[in-house]
C-alpha cells in the first residue's frame, strides 16, 4: 500500500540480524517455564522461551519495520509537526517541546548529509589504504576510529554553521512563530483511529485469551 518495495524493508532488517538473533537466542535458551524439551547444563529449551524468542523477533522486525514506513513516507517537517502536537500538553510545565520537535526536524534533515559524508571521508581513508571490514574485530574497529573524528568535526562545524544562519535569520526560538503549513483533522484521521483502537483492543483481546 506505501509504494515501498519489501525487499527495502529486508535491507533495513539486515544490519541488525546479528542482534536480533543474539537476543533471541538468550531467550530462546535462558528463560524458564513450560515444557522441556532439551536441556544441558544452564541452557535448556523450553516452550516459553520458544514463545519469549518469537515475541522478541517480531518486536525487532517490527520495530525496523514500521521506522522504515514512517521515514520513507512522511517527510521530516510532518514528523516533526506531529511530535509537537503530541507533546503539546507538555508545554504547560515549560517543556520546550518546539525545540525538542526541531531538532527532530534537524536530525532527520541531515541524515542524508551525514551519510554523503560518510562515504566521502570512506573513499578518502580507502584511497590511503584502509580496509574495513576485514580483518579481525579489533582491527575493523580500530579502521572505523579514522572514520569517526573527521565526521565529528564537519558535524560540528556543519552545527555551527547551520546556529549562525538561523540566528542570522532572525530566530528567537518559537514563541509567537506560526505555521507555513496548518494541517485540519479530516474523516481520514476518524478512521485511521478508529481502526488502530479496534486493533489494539483485539490485540488486548488476544493477550488475555
Amino acid at each position: 500500500m506505501s509504494g515501498v518495495s519489501f525487499s527495502f524493508f529486508l535491507k533495513g532488517v539486515r544490519p541488525l540480524i546479528w542482534l536480533i538473533l543474539f537476543t533471541v537466542l538468550l531467550q530462546v535458551f535462558f528463560s524458564r517455564g513450560g515444557t522441556v524439551y532439551w536441556q544441558f547444563g544452564p541452557l535448556s529449551l523450553t516452550s516459553s522461551g520458544v514463545i519469549n524468542g518469537s515475541y522478541v523477533f517480531c518486536r525487532f522486525v517490527l520495530i525496523i519495520f514500521m521506522s522504515t514506513l514512517l521515514t520513507l513516507t512522511t517527510a521530516p517537517l510532518e514528523i516533526a509537526d506531529a511530535m509537537e502536537s503530541l507533546m503539546g500538553p507538555l508545554k504547560k510545565i515549560k517543556v520546550p517541546v518546539y525545540e525538542i520537535s526541531l531538532m527532530l526536524s534537524i536530525a532527520l534533515r541531515f541524515v542524508p548529509t551525514l551519510m554523503d559524508e560518510t562515504e566521502k571521508i570512506m573513499n578518502a581513508q580507502r584511497s590511503r589504504g584502509v580496509n574495513f571490514g576485514e580483518g579481525s574485530i579489533v582491527q575493523q574497529i580500530k579502521s572505523v576510529i579514522p572514520l569517526l573524528i573527521p565526521l565529528f568535526v564537519s558535524s560540528f562545524n556543519r552545527a555551527e554553521d547551520l546556529a549562525t544562519a538561523m540566528e542570522a535569520r532572525g530566530y528567537r526560538g518559537g514563541e509567537g512563530r506560526t505555521k507555513y503549513r496548518v494541517h485540519f483533522w479530516r474523516l481520514n484521521d476518524t478512521l485511521a483511529c478508529v481502526v488502530f483502537a479496534f486493533l489494539t483492543v483485539i490485540l488486548l483481546g488476544l493477550r488475555n485469551w
